[in-house]
């Protein structure tokens, strides 16, 4: 009895490990975890954000965008703003996230926050390009300038009158160096060029003590007035390869300058008393710049850049270095926590100056990466 007991518990414990080892279900694979979706707003902005035919974005703000967004695990969609729209929408958080040419300024920093900066600008200057030929014209232009030519006529008058004395004193007792009449003034002008430059050749030489005393004093000053002409003449002759008479910030309020309308050079130049032509399109100041009506355009430095080496290529050049500073950076709705992650990929990004220069340089050229 107690035998047929023992059995039958042990055929129950076996039956219930059976129905347990049955019921078991094999453990599923894991699936790979979901990207994180995001919206990010973008407004057209060359050569931050740019637009093709067809309907696709580019630019060099989305590059770096599109490999943060790699290497952080997001997924993303674009829509597009105005401006004003897109700055909107970041702040009421309808966007996850703005990429373009976002300049951070206190005002918007109160209303939303920024990535660390991925560009370091300002504003810069573009004036036409001088090509050999157009460099010849303009050496030619300064050479028979107004001031060159007083700088020569006065002195062809001092050597006249110099000139002029030694004869009046040499022509009748040295008549053999000094003839009279007018050849006798030429011979005087002669003496008194070769003197002035030291080249001495001797055909003509005083014999008088008067006449030779003239000229003692004459060697003496002429070497002062002959490097005070020199300096001279090479201070009007001697410019800026790139630029002429336009180097920087400092003779915009000589020449004329052209900007884009409500852009933040035309707040600059008024506010540093800078008379300036307002223009309605960056294509239309770019055209007067080339065509001679202006002087120099200012506008934000990166987009001259890129006008340079692409639409302008060989009609503009652009001055090095900027003014008033100005950092670009990816903006999100106020709180966001995607910034974070965003700051640490984009650090290890920038920190690299090759892959700077690939994502900046086919937009700016070799100027443009920092």
């Amino acid at each position: 009895m107690r035998r047929a007991l023992w059995f039958v518990l042990a055929l129950a414990w076996l039956g219930g490990g059976a129905c347990a080892a049955w019921g078991q279900t094999a453990p599923e694979a894991p699936q790979p975890q979901a990207k994180r979706h995001v919206h990010v707003g973008v407004y057209v902005a060359p050569p931050f954000l740019e637009r093709t035919n067809a309907g696709h974005y580019h630019g060099m703000a989305l590059a770096l965008w599109h490999d943060i967004a790699e290497d952080t695990g997001l997924a993303y969609d674009v829509r597009e703003f105005g401006l004003e729209d897109l700055l909107r929408a970041i702040e009421r958080g309808e966007v996850d996230v703005g990429v373009s040419a976002l300049s951070i300024t206190p005002e918007r920093e109160s209303m939303m926050d920024f990535s660390q900066p991925y560009y370091y600008t300002g504003l810069g200057i573009a004036v036409p390009a001088r090509n050999a030929l157009v460099r010849i014209e303009a050496t030619l232009g300064r050479v028979l300038s107004e001031k060159v030519l007083a700088y020569v006529g006065s002195l062809l008058a001092l050597l006249f009158v110099v000139g002029a004395v030694v004869w009046a004193v040499e022509r009748r007792r040295n008549p053999e160096h000094f003839r009279p009449g007018r050849r006798g003034l030429g011979d005087g002008l002669w003496w008194s060029a070769v003197t002035m430059t030291s080249v001495g050749y001797g055909d003509k030489t005083p014999k008088t003590l008067l006449g030779r005393s003239v000229a003692l004093v004459w060697m003496f000053v002429s070497v002062a007035l002959l490097a005070s002409f020199t300096a001279g003449i090479t201070s009007l002759l001697t410019v800026e390869t790139l630029g002429g008479s336009v180097r920087g910030p400092d003779d915009l309020q000589h020449v004329r300058v052209g900007v884009l309308r409500d852009a933040s050079a035309a707040e600059e130049l008024t506010a540093t008393h800078i008379g300036h032509l307002v223009y309605e399109t960056l294509e239309d100041g770019l055209r007067a710049l080339v065509a001679g009506e202006i002087e120099a355009f200012v506008h934000d430095r990166p987009v001259l850049l890129y006008f340079q080496a692409h639409e302008q290529a060989g009609r503009i050049q652009v001055l090095p270095g900027f003014f008033d500073p100005q950092l670009y950076g990816f903006a999100f709705p106020p709180g966001s926590t995607l910034r974070k992650t965003v700051n640490i990929a984009l650090l290890r990004r920038l920190e690299d100056y090759a892959y700077r220069r690939r994502v900046f340089g086919p937009y700016l050229g070799k100027a443009g990466v920092h």
